[in-house]
């Protein structure tokens, strides 16, 4: 199913007529909205490659905003990778007493803020003293750049850090995400770069990129670099570090289950990203919270939006009334549950479902499970009128959300053995 960005781009290349043969072009975002009725902005938010419009993608273009309501569309690569980080490191807060309003949230400003106040952020830049003295939107001065063999004006094009810090000789910026990503788009730490290198041309300005999963509890810092301060895409790595804050632990299955978790219902997920399933509660806390809304957040069409809802619902997070997602009491403890102790209701919900508690109990008969017990089991899956609720081409799909999600708390809690044929219990 094609999504809403692909079918809005097609749209406009087709009624503008516009030649993706190698020429650059300049984007009226006012047009874009008229002949596509979308709002520009979700329109030309991309973050990483997935997310270009198909018919851009597929002829190896990007766009970049350039000014306050236009975008140059060019050919070119927008985006940098994330390397793999084997740099690992459990980090002792370093806190004068416990903070107890820490959490009640499940955004990236949450969690860089507990980086920041348990001083992790000092820790990885070795800056010393830091003080955090920018955060939110504001529009860049006027600088060019080049990027492949095209030059670019920029003058008054809106940024927004999600952190910036400042030392007596360093200016930190930062750009936070959730969940693990491979890409992210060179302009977000790129312009801001750019911007505060102009305001403060006596400090050094570093860029980090930062993630924080969900899933495992872990912070990931990434510091990069511009060997040309005027060429967009001299990107490159400095460091890395992958922080635990909780000290790992191992648990047993039964220590995991807890009757208070218990929820019923007929839901098999299809979701494999856990990150995104409870990054969802974070927009429906904040108000986005229908199908379309998610969808475009996301940058997914429709059906993926209904997927991830619909996973949340097996785990009791979220209602659904009327096509609006709700958090129910269960969504808003987790919203409001300190980072370290986010982890370990994650397994105990995922662990005390339906679905899990069955596969536990045929492991504890045999010793383990297997690929073709989880299969089975969502085939007998009733739709509540004595019809199966799931075909067998979904069956397939379903059963590699639940294997990735068995892995996942494997790798956490060493709660099961995952080998090839089987899931052994520990």
């Amino acid at each position: 199913m094609a999504r809403v960005i692909d079918n809005a781009w097609k749209t406009y290349v087709d009624k503008t007529k516009i030649k993706l043969d190698g020429r650059s072009h300049v984007i009226d975002a006012n047009k874009l909205k008229e002949i596509t009725d979308r709002e520009p902005r979700l329109l030309t938010k991309v973050d990483e490659p997935a997310q270009l419009p198909e018919i851009l993608r597929d002829a190896g273009y990007s766009l970049l905003a350039i000014t306050n309501g236009s975008y140059l569309v060019f050919r070119g690569s927008i985006f940098a990778s994330v390397p793999d980080c084997s740099i690992r490191s459990v980090f002792q807060p370093i806190l004068d007493f416990p903070l107890e309003t820490i959490g009640r949230g499940t955004g990236e400003a949450e969690y860089l803020d507990n980086a920041f106040n348990t001083g992790l952020i000092s820790e990885f830049t070795k800056s010393g003293k830091l003080y955090l003295t920018i955060r939110g939107r504001e529009r860049t001065k006027k600088f060019s750049f080049s990027i492949g063999t095209s030059n670019v004006d920029i003058n008054g094009v809106q940024i927004e850090v999600d952190a910036g810090y400042e030392s007596d000789k360093d200016i930190i910026l930062v750009e936070g995400k959730i969940g693990n990503r491979n890409f992210f788009n060179i302009r977000q730490l790129y312009y801001p770069y750019r911007h505060f290198k102009q305001l403060v041309p006596n400090k050094n300005i570093r860029t980090v990129f930062f993630a924080y999963d969900l899933s495992r509890a872990t912070y990931s810092l990434q510091e990069f670099g511009f060997q040309t301060p005027e060429a967009f895409d001299s990107i490159y790595p400095i460091k890395c570090c992958v922080y635990s804050i909780v000290k790992p632990q191992e648990y047993a299955i039964d220590d995991l289950l807890d009757k208070s978790f218990q929820i019923e219902n007929n839901i098999v997920p299809q979701a494999d990203d856990l990150n995104k399933v409870f990054e969802l509660l974070t927009l429906i806390n904040s108000g986005q919270n229908t199908v379309a809304e998610i969808a475009d957040y996301f940058v997914f069409d429709e059906r993926q939006s209904n997927y991830y809802g619909e996973a949340a619902e097996f785990l009791g997070l979220i209602t659904r009334k009327r096509g609006v997602f709700e958090l129910t009491d269960r969504g808003d403890k987790f919203i409001a549950t300190a980072p370290k102790d986010q982890q370990l209701f994650l397994a105990k919900l995922v662990l005390n479902t339906w679905f899990f508690r069955e596969l536990i109990k045929k492991a504890k008969r045999k010793g383990y499970f297997t690929k073709q017990d989880v299969e089975s089991e969502i085939g007998d899956v009733d739709s509540g009128d004595g019809s199966k609720r799931y075909s067998s081409s979904t069956i397939g799909r379903r059963t590699m959300t639940i294997m990735s999600w068995v892995r996942l708390v494997s790798e956490i809690y060493k709660s099961f053995e995952v080998t090839e044929e089987r899931v052994i219990l520990k």
